[in-house]
């Protein structure tokens, strides 16, 4: 039975786009350290579903959540649409929709308003992976894998949409501020099928070191979203990426040196440089996870979806190629797969 491929991909943000400048002139941060947060963050823009001049940091979590609703149904549409066109599939043809996002709460959530918005056939299936953070875009894409293992005629799609600037919290601590610093607004959607060309999924693989579930997520002051993000992250999201990389080696029977591409979800820049060192990197392999940080920023679970689609769109792989794709997330986890051109 042949492996799904990914087929095709599509990526969308909200037109507006922040300098890192402009974002903290939002902020009531003034201390230097905080400040140095944004400045220092490796991260020249973000896009963010805001307007401009209507904003104000007192959204009630009734706005925020109206807000995150619109926006990523707005911007999912967005990156389905450009899938499917360049798949030259229709909305119609799709078995299996799996969605992902961590940045708001609705019931039904995102899935069913795509479905709808679509006009997505009646049998259509779906799963929705929710509250999984930046680590959901795999999960998903494990889930349109397993789905096209079973039903190898069907057409599956994974679309992760996020509004990450509907979680934005004030208050005094340090890691709200390394939040806000970071997290951006984006969707991204990729269509698999086991009987075209693409990207070859050739299996996934999951760590999860349930001591550290306490590092990263989500708490609910009085309701309202709050990140929680430890310091800690940095080192322990690195030593994880590099035991995932040697168990998923050690299953294939493979030797790094023979890993052409890094497809690594684009935490931040003090993951980013630990994961280098911890697996012995270039910086020409983590240039497309730089990139995207740089240009987005940290988009949550769209953001590895983003990086595959800049290799892709770079046209630097060619047939045989094999590439690592890894995302960290709450749990705490890192969800990776095998990939072949």
């Amino acid at each position: 039975m042949p492996n799904p491929r990914i087929v095709a991909l599509g990526t969308a943000n909200p037109t507006t786009s922040f300098s890192q400048e402009e974002i903290l002139a939002l902020t009531p941060y003034t201390d230097e350290r905080r400040r140095g947060f944004f400045i220092h963050s490796g991260i020249e823009h973000r896009h963010m579903y805001l307007d401009k001049a209507a904003f104000h940091p007192t959204e009630t979590t009734d706005e925020l959540n109206a807000r995150y609703l619109k926006g990523s149904v707005e911007i999912g549409c967005l990156a389905i649409q450009r899938a499917l066109d360049q798949a030259g599939c229709s909305a119609q043809e799709i078995d299996f929709i799996a969605t992902t996002t961590c940045t708001g709460r609705r019931c039904p959530n995102i899935d069913a308003h795509f479905v709808r918005e679509f006009r997505m056939k009646e049998g259509v299936q779906r799963v929705h992976v929710g509250d999984m953070g930046c680590a959901s875009a795999m999960i998903a894409l494990q889930q349109a894998y397993n789905h096209l293992q079973a039903f190898p005629d069907h057409r599956a799609l994974v679309v992760s949409a996020e509004i990450c600037s509907a979680t934005y919290y004030f208050d005094d601590s340090l890691e709200t501020a390394v939040a806000n610093a970071i997290f951006a607004d984006g969707a991204a959607a990729a269509l698999l099928a086991s009987d075209r060309g693409g990207i070859e999924v050739m299996g996934h693989m999951s760590l999860v070191r349930s001591e550290y579930l306490e590092l990263m997520g989500f708490t609910y002051p009085d309701g309202r979203p709050r990140i929680l993000l430890s310091k800690e992250v940095r080192g322990i999201g690195s030593t994880m990426i590099k035991g995932l990389t040697e168990r998923m080696l050690d299953r294939y029977h493979l030797k790094q040196e023979e890993i052409r591409f890094w497809v690594l979800h684009s935490a931040g820049r003090g993951v980013l440089e630990r994961a280098q060192r911890e697996v012995g990197l270039s910086d020409a392999d983590l240039r497309f996870s730089r990139q995207v940080l740089r240009q987005f920023g940290n988009m949550s679970s769209a953001t590895v979806l983003f990086v595959l689609n800049e290799l892709v769109n770079s046209g630097q792989a060619s047939p045989g190629d094999l590439g690592v794709m890894i995302a960290l997330g709450p749990g705490f986890c890192a969800e990776g797969a095998l990939l072949r051109w």
